[in-house]
């Protein structure tokens, strides 16, 4: 049922009927009361009342103070005439009381709930331009300043959320944009009028490789997407252990052609089967692939890559340029590309990331509820571990 009155008014008549039925209850009882009371007195001193009552009459001059003198039908007159008006001053007396106790009521609830209407008010004007204001209600910490500040914390959340939505689909747009003006200029250029064999061999190789990285950071969204949309019951046991020998055998061709040593072990010795735990075995490959693949792009000839599997989790370690601490927070966001040193040897070979590497392995770790901790090394590189709180 859709209630159409506010809480002001509904409060407003709960208080009146409330002091009506309390006061109507009250007068009733004294009514009665005295009425019965008025009726004895006046039977008592009626002529004949001492053999009803058992007391003989002694005469008006030694009557009870609380006596009625008048004899007969009279006395009955009385106390039907004292009743009525006693009816009618207590209809008066209940219905004064209603609106009274209503006026109080509607008051009350009105200052009492004028936190709501502010908050209210404030709600309505905050849209998608105008997050960054709060309510900041004041006063007592009562329960509508505790739903003030939860609605401020989540308007907090909101605001960094829109914010980092922004951010990314403009850093998208410009990742997007520059494979198509590439190829664009490679149409335009490469297959001139007069192009020869050598141009259009050229053109086509580079148009191959824009299209790679279009696909590869479309396919690169895609799973990101998926990893922030949770993930619906989606859970199974997997061996971690086992994916992660999987992941580092998958990438062993690549460590060689890039002079860099990949090692896997466990926690104390080789790689054995671990205690399994419980995630979505796709979203973790990816994201295992991803972190070992990042560590072998930044990287330096000759250095080293360690995947250890413990009790823990999953710990990735690189060698690598330098990162300074305030930047290691920032690798999580999209499209941010890690080292400050020289370019990245896979980079120099031709091949570009999508800068959605750790971002995509920091929405799967936040999908599972585990966390994600990344440190920069002494001597340069950085270490990033997997904290697996089911394992």
């Amino acid at each position: 049922m859709t209630r159409t009155w506010s809480i002001r008014a509904r409060t407003a008549l709960a208080f009146a009927l409330t002091a009506m039925a309390l006061a109507a209850g009250t007068v009733a009882v004294v009514n009665l009361g005295s009425q019965a009371s008025l009726q004895r007195a006046v039977v008592d001193r009626q002529p004949g009342a001492e053999h009803v009552s058992g007391v003989p009459a002694v005469g008006p001059e030694r009557a009870p103070a609380t006596a009625v003198t008048l004899d007969g039908s009279g006395g009955v007159q009385v106390v039907a005439v004292v009743a009525g008006l006693q009816w009618q001053w207590s209809l008066l007396g209940v219905t004064g009381a209603g609106v009274l106790a209503g006026g109080i009521g509607w008051l009350v609830s009105r200052r009492m709930l004028a936190p709501v209407d502010r908050i209210t008010a404030t709600a309505r004007r905050i849209s998608a331009s105008t997050l960054h204001e709060r309510i900041a209600l004041d006063g007592p910490d009562d329960e509508l300043r505790r739903l003030a500040r939860t609605i401020d914390d989540l308007l907090d959340r909101l605001e960094g959320a829109f914010a980092s939505q922004r951010r990314f689909v403009a850093q998208a747009s410009h990742e997007l944009r520059t494979p198509l003006a590439v190829q664009r200029a490679a149409l335009q250029i490469g297959l001139a009028d007069d192009a020869g064999p050598d141009d259009l061999a050229r053109t086509r190789a580079e148009l191959l490789e824009q299209n790679r990285r279009t696909e590869h950071l479309v396919e690169s969204l895609l799973v990101l997407a998926e990893a922030e949309r949770g993930l619906d019951g989606r859970l199974e046991e997997v061996d971690l252990g086992a994916l992660v020998d999987e992941v580092v055998a998958d990438h062993r061709a690549r460590a060689g052609t890039a002079g860099v040593t990949l090692t896997c072990r466990t926690e104390g010795g080789p790689p054995v089967r671990m205690p399994t735990a419980r995630g979505e075995p796709v979203l973790l490959r990816q994201a295992l692939r991803n972190l070992v693949d990042n560590a072998l792009e930044y990287n330096v000839p000759g250095g080293t890559v360690r995947v250890t599997v413990d009790a823990a989790g999953v710990l990735v370690e690189n060698d690598g340029p330098e990162v300074r601490a305030a930047d290691v927070a920032r690798l999580t966001e999209p499209f941010r590309r890690g080292g400050t040193g020289a370019e990245p040897p896979a980079t120099r070979s031709g091949r570009r990331h999508s800068g959605l590497g750790l971002s995509i392995v920091a929405a799967v770790v936040r999908a599972h509820g585990w966390t994600l901790t990344i440190e920069p090394r002494d001597g340069g590189g950085i270490a990033v571990r997997i904290g697996v709180s089911s394992v």
